[in-house]
């Protein structure tokens, strides 16, 4: 999609960090945003916020673990603005440890939301945008954990490896229709996923916690950054976007090498 002013998206997890960077962006394209998030308090932080932007901003209190929430948020958002065009399935929580030191009820509550919660907005919200034919766009959201398996990320790194692989298979469906898929692919954001101990409003002690990570300071993208890679990677219909050249890039780069080096190793060509 080439011009998306005045087209209207739906966003899950809106309520703060990458969500609310993308929802900052479109408003300030001009486009018109839902946000859906669990937490009222971050929905009512956040439309304060976007308040001051624009006017063309609704929100609405989601669980994405259950499809039918996800379905009254479909016809919440038809009902403000009409036809929805771009729907970011962002919602997401942290894991992380050793698979066989993560308990099963976080697996299962990690992959609920990172991964069900994808699909269930893509079952509630697509076949709507196909059916309208005005054009749209699915931005699933995952990480680059989920390219390149890097630490201990067990139950958080297998649900974003699962989403990448939900959006290029869901690419392949949709070949020849109106509607595209993007997996955004982050590295490290500054978002309250690395600070989920600590209560949104106390910017003294996220501040602290920052400081204490000299890595992540170097590195953390914007959330609003990353809000405008979303919109240039919908206008370009690409299907990976990536939000660092560098690090990023290194360990891309590493991963090829190992998945070629094994091919050669199995079935060499000379």
């Amino acid at each position: 999609m080439e011009d998306l002013s005045g087209k209207v998206a739906f966003i899950t997890g809106g309520g703060s960090g990458i969500g609310l960077g993308m929802a900052t962006a479109f408003l300030k394209r001009g486009m018109k945003v839902v946000i859906g998030d669990i937490r009222a308090d971050r929905l009512a932080r956040a439309r304060t916020s976007l308040a001051a932007i624009s006017d063309q901003v609704e929100t609405v209190e989601v669980d994405t673990t259950r499809q039918e929430s996800l379905v009254e948020a479909a016809r919440f958002t038809e009902s403000k603005f009409g036809h929805v065009h771009i729907l970011c399935n962002n919602a997401g929580v942290g894991g992380g440890g050793k698979v066989l030191d993560v308990p099963m009820d976080r697996w299962h509550q990690v992959i609920d939301i990172n991964l069900w919660g994808v699909l269930h907005g893509i079952k509630a919200f697509l076949p709507a945008m196909l059916q309208h034919g005005e054009g749209g766009h699915v931005v699933n959201t995952a990480s680059f954990t989920g390219i390149v398996g890097h630490h201990s990320q067990s139950n958080y790194g297998t649900s974003k490896f699962a989403v990448v692989g939900l959006s290029e298979f869901l690419r392949n469906d949709l070949e020849g229709e109106k509607v595209s898929v993007s997996v955004l692919c982050p590295h490290v954001v500054d978002t309250p996923i690395f600070y989920g101990d600590l209560d949104d409003t106390d910017t003294e002690a996220i501040a602290k916690r920052k400081q204490s990570m000299p890595w992540f300071t170097n590195i953390a993208r914007d959330p609003e950054d990353v809000g405008n890679m979303v919109i240039r990677g919908i206008e370009t219909d690409e299907l990976y976007i990536f939000c660092d050249g560098t690090e990023s890039r290194e360990m891309l780069e590493g991963r090829s090498k190992r998945l070629f080096d094994a091919m050669d190793r199995q079935f060499p060509t000379n």
